[in-house]
């Protein structure tokens, strides 16, 4: 005997919804109301306790929210820098990342950063500095998160000045776009801190 797709299929649905209804009784439900029996010698009590008139509210699986903000992407973030400030021979730069999406969405760990020539040549790299952990931040739109760069005005090795500054270029964590910002900085023992 030979059976087509579609007869299978019915068999198989068929199959599933009698093992489903079986499977929710287990003895312990409140009997469900249905039709009036045909005949009856006395009438069915009435549950002692009240049906619930509302219900309680649980997450929606298919919320427009998500439970966690996405990575925030290139489009989602307005990077920008406030002035170099000078201590003793540290150099420091504050990089501010602002979520200018309508959406919340999550920064993790360090940015990119490196210091170039003005014709856009690699200086150094920045180093990320030790960190105890990279911290997961969440952004709600017009929120900003921060990180600073510090760099060394005296070369450690020689003692004396250090020898180049270089223009500071970042890239947000979880990003691929590179923003040159207006912020020169010397190229000795340059680090930059996880966001915050």
């Amino acid at each position: 005997m030979t059976t087509t797709p579609l007869l299978r299929a019915t068999v198989t649905a068929t199959a599933l919804a009698v093992l489903l209804a079986g499977c929710g009784s287990d003895g312990d439900d409140q009997p469900v109301a249905g039709p009036a029996p045909l005949s009856s010698s006395a009438p069915e009590p009435s549950p002692t306790t009240p049906a619930p008139t509302s219900q309680p509210s649980t997450p929606s699986a298919t919320g427009s929210e998500p439970a966690v903000p996405l990575a925030c992407g290139n489009a989602d973030l307005d990077v920008s820098a406030g002035p170099v400030s000078e201590t003793d021979t540290t150099r420091q730069a504050t990089v501010t990342f602002t979520n200018i999406s309508p959406n919340a969405c999550a920064l993790v760990s360090f940015p990119g950063a490196d210091l170039v020539t003005a014709a856009g040549g690699l200086l150094v790299h920045v180093a990320r500095r030790p960190a105890n952990s990279a911290p997961h931040l969440e952004l709600q739109p017009r929120e900003a998160a921060r990180a600073d760069v510090q760099a060394s005005a005296v070369d450690t090795t020689t003692g004396q000045p250090c020898g180049r500054t270089g223009t500071l270029v970042v890239t947000a964590p979880n990003t691929t776009e590179s923003h040159l910002l207006p912020v020169n900085l010397p190229i000795c023992e340059a680090t930059i801190s996880a966001v915050g």
